[in-house]
Order: structure tokens, then sequence, then C-alpha cells
């Protein structure tokens, strides 16, 4: 607990990089911050807009830097929530989501020089 101060504030010190690296890309909408609110960013994750999303994950493999999809279906069409009342098209933004995002590496020990790797690595791919 002694360091979770110092701990939330590295976390968005990448996330302000991250934001800063990709802002006002057509391609690549960055997590919404509100004012009045903190946030600690245990993931960093990126809404794509015309982007493969598969293509640039396994791009950025190749690159070696990890990207994640922690969320590829969504809730009401998981095997253990399966309704018959709901079907595919009844919660349309949460798929396009599901089908969309992609996280980036978050944790508190990214320097600069890696976190610019990635966002260029993404960039690269993004053009």
């Amino acid at each position: 607990m002694q360091h979770l101060d110092e701990y939330a504030a590295a976390r968005n010190k990448v996330a302000a990089y991250y934001d800063k690296a990709f802002a006002n890309h057509p391609k690549l909408k960055t997590p919404k911050r509100v004012k009045n609110s903190t946030h600690v960013f245990h993931q960093y994750t990126l809404q794509l807009n015309g982007v493969d999303r598969t293509a640039l994950r396994e791009f950025l493999t190749t690159k070696g830097v990890p990207a994640m999809i922690y969320y590829p279906i969504p809730l009401h069409m998981q095997k253990a929530y399966k309704d018959d009342k709901y079907k595919a098209g009844d919660f349309p933004v949460t798929e396009k989501l599901c089908a969309s995002v992609l996280s980036l590496p978050m944790h508190t020990e990214l320097d600069e020089e890696t976190l610019k790797y990635i966002a260029d690595s993404v960039l690269e791919f993004c053009k």
C-alpha cells in the first residue's frame, strides 16, 4: 500500500504518453478522461477505426510488443450468459467494441524509450 500512489502515477504517465502519441489520429481513439475523476489504467485500450485488429496485433507481435484483446466476445453472446431473449445485434455498441479494441502494454516499469517504440510501432501500422 505504501507505493500505491507512486504506481498509480506511473501508470497515468504511461497513459498520458499514449494519449499524446495517438492524439487526433483518425484510426485510433484513446480512452476518454473525465476531468473530475481519476483513473489508474489497469489497461490502456485503444478503439480501432478502419484498422485490421488481427493484422495489427500480429504486426506488433513481430516487433516484440504484446497487445491483448481482453474481451473478444460480448457478455450476452458468451455461453455462460446466453439467453434466448438476446441475440447478435441487440447490443451494437458492446459488439462493436468487442470487435475493435486492442490493449497496449501498461505497467509501472515502462520507460520513455519503450513507450516510443510501442507507439511508433502502432503508428507505423496505422498510417
